[in-house]
């Protein structure tokens, strides 16, 4: 659904329908979504269908991923007497893809119907897409390991209302890019004819066929959605406090017209930052970011439905090439989730230093890229394409690994410290019983050749997998060259002398912190990300050959 009112108006009505008048609505939300109202709002147009529910907000974030932060008794109890009383239960998850999981989960350990809306592109495209529900392992806020107690339970619906992408962080648009280049990397260009020799025994490949190099050239709508984001986020931020003081207004006695009129402000608030996006913005840049929302989503929902529609819906054989660079990227991930704590409870401002998951992912890709650059997998063409993939995306930094190395050193964590707290977490991660580990190494993917070629094992328990044992000194290495700024690049593009597009210009990646030195010409015009583009979608043409498959 486009509009935002006219979503939740038909969501209400939907529910309704399928479940009937005498359903029980458990409506949950983080309390971002609640306080921008995207939660209560449903609640509310549910009401007024007469469906009567239960409204549940959860604390926000990786780690409150786990059973005790939404497995909450009252929670509990009132499922449990809408059950008694014959009551229809649809546990309804609003929100990310942590939401869309824990909530899952909760739907599954109390047998009732689940519904997904998704208000960013992770839960929309990667979360739902899976049948995978899972806690985390989270001990005094520290995730030991992740996703590690779960279950499969496929939404009887995913409903997405495409406004609510306007109020995005420019932290969860990077995320889902993240997650998107691991995709790009283990799949490559699924369409054409060496991508369905590479994939030919997979039974939805050739139905669902993925073409990545279409996300790549709409890396100028990514960028036009980061500027509006950061331009609107005073905005988002005022409905924010504005959502806050609802709720404590809701908690604390207020009367009915003050609460009323801190609704009506949240709602003009709201209606103002949508209109900046329809009558402020360019033509141009609302086509652009309309054609990034469009195209990240159907290439990574086409990639997950190439495996789980027919071949593997419980992700255990070849699925598991969605984990790559996870290893590392969870390991991060679960460390630095640590030291946010740690963080706030000195009273450090880590904003900055803020990573979510598809953002580690993302960062992991790279360092697979190293890691199979280093063990003579990958090199040339194939090397420089793998890496772009993230670079092409970095030019607001949301991959850099510098402000983490700057929370560290303000924290007193060495890098030997970093490096050794990921390692632990690796050393629980959930893939190493498909895989046989010596002492001193643990289960990785790597890439060969090019994307979409990924190593194979000699372990038959690990072949299908794609799993390969890698030794902890190769993980450490790329963890220390991260820490050391190694990693934080971006993709430039060198316009041929002559100007002309058919002479082949050249792409490279640059530290960021040397990118001020790089002509404004080649790097800050309009058009440099659709040339760098263009590049690199040679550079892949070139590996992978121009016929595709029809």
């Amino acid at each position: 659904e486009g509009r935002y009112r006219a979503g939740v108006d038909r969501l209400a009505g939907l529910l309704k329908g399928h479940f009937g008048a005498s359903h029980f609505p458990v409506v949950a939300v983080g309390e971002t979504g609640d306080a921008l109202g995207y939660g209560s709002d449903i609640h509310a147009a549910l009401a007024s269908e007469n469906c009567m529910g239960y409204y549940f907000v959860h604390s926000s974030g990786e780690s409150y991923k786990r059973a005790d932060a939404y497995g909450k008794p009252e929670l509990l109890a009132a499922i449990a007497k809408a059950k008694r009383a014959g009551r229809r239960v649809v546990v309804v998850a609003v929100g990310g893809g942590v939401n869309g999981n824990a909530m899952g989960m909760i739907a599954a350990l109390t047998g009732s119907d689940f519904v997904e809306v998704p208000t960013t592109l992770m839960h929309y495209n990667d979360a739902t897409t899976s049948a995978k529900k899972a806690f985390s392992l989270v001990v005094n806020g520290q995730i030991l390991s992740k996703n590690i107690l779960g279950t499969f339970y496929l939404p009887q619906l995913v409903f997405c209302i495409s406004e609510v992408f306007l109020s995005l962080s420019s932290c969860s648009v990077h995320a889902a890019v993240g997650e998107a280049a691991k995709t790009m990397s283990m799949l490559g260009k699924a369409s054409s004819a060496q991508g369905h020799l590479d994939f030919h025994n997979i039974l939805g490949a050739s139905e669902f066929a993925s073409d990545f190099t279409r996300v790549i050239h709409t890396a100028p709508g990514f960028e036009e959605l980061i500027l509006f984001l950061q331009e609107t986020l005073k905005l988002k931020d005022a409905v924010i406090a504005t959502g806050r003081a609802l709720r404590d207004a809701r908690g604390g006695g207020a009367t009915a017209i003050e609460i009323a009129a801190l609704e009506q402000q949240r709602q003009s608030l709201l209606e103002k930052l949508r209109r900046e996006f329809h009558q402020e913005l360019s033509e141009e840049a609302r086509h652009q970011v309309m054609e990034f929302l469009t195209v990240i989503n159907e290439e990574v929902i086409r990639a997950k439905a190439m495996f789980l529609a027919y071949s593997d819906p419980f992700e255990k054989y070849r699925a598991l090439l969605f984990e790559y660079a996870h290893t590392l990227g969870h390991g991060v991930e679960a460390f630095m989730n640590g030291l946010y704590q740690h963080a706030g409870a000195a009273g450090i401002d880590y904003s900055e230093a803020f990573r979510l998951h598809g953002q580690c992912v993302g960062m992991a890709v790279t360092w697979a890229g190293e890691m199979s650059r280093e063990l003579g997998h990958l090199e040339g063409s194939g090397y420089l394409v793998h890496q772009s993939l993230v670079y092409l995306f970095n030019r607001f930094g949301g991959f850099d690994f510098l402000p983490l190395r700057k929370l560290c050193d303000e924290l007193d964590v060495s890098k030997e410290e970093f490096c050794e707290g990921v390692l632990r977490v690796v050393r629980r991660d959930n893939k190493r019983g498909y895989c046989r580990c010596a002492d001193g190494s643990s289960v990785d993917q790597l890439v060969r050749d090019r994307p979409g070629c990924l190593v194979r094992s000699a372990d038959p328990s690990a072949e299908l997998r794609y799993l390969v044992e890698v030794s902890e000194d190769s993980q450490r290495r790329v963890l220390e060259k991260a820490f050391d700024g190694e990693y934080d690049r971006v993709l430039i593009c060198w316009p041929n002398p002559s100007g002309s597009s058919s002479a082949g210009d050249t792409i490279s990646f640059v530290p960021r912190s040397s990118r001020e030195e790089v002509s404004s010409s080649d790097v800050d015009q309009p058009s440099s990300a659709r040339r760098a583009a263009a590049a690199l979608d040679t550079l892949l043409l070139g590996l992978y050959g121009t016929i595709a498959l029809q």
